[in-house]
């Protein structure tokens, strides 16, 4: 078959286009994953704070985020701030194919069950409960 008779699907400007488009959303589907994510923890950050305190707070994520990272290094990428976690390095990784997107979804819902986990360690159910109220109906 000559170049010209090539069917459009095989043809390289289509291995490219496909090829954009896959990056396209495979990169979507990422930020999305992250987006949820991140408001998440932002959300558990901001509604323990007034409670337990900034300090209290960042070593309690901190803590989560060390006992998450022994089973995934890659949230290593994560930075806890006096703001809350911060996902720019996390985000700078481009690139991930769907194995390492269903990783990342893994790894972060592992940080969040740790964190709540050890909140329930140290300030018992009342203050999970509110959180769990305040959490619930999100999809992860």
């Amino acid at each position: 078959m000559t170049e010209q008779n090539k069917r459009p699907e095989e043809s390289p400007g289509h291995e490219i286009a496909e090829k954009m488009v896959a990056e396209r959303v495979s990169q979507a589907r990422k930020e999305e994953v992250l987006e949820i994510y991140e408001d998440l923890l932002s959300t558990l950050w901001n509604r323990i704070l007034p409670t337990l305190g900034r300090v209290t707070v960042a070593a309690i994520m901190e803590r989560a985020l060390a006992m998450t990272e022994e089973t995934y290094p890659a949230l290593g990428r994560l930075q806890v701030t006096n703001d809350g976690v911060a996902f720019d390095q996390l985000r700078v990784r481009v690139g991930m194919g769907e194995e390492e997107r269903g990783m990342l979804r893994d790894a972060l819902k592992e940080l969040v069950a740790n964190l709540i986990d050890i909140l329930a360690m140290l300030t018992g159910d009342i203050l999970v409960r509110k959180l769990m109220i305040e959490i619930e109906g999100r999809s992860l």
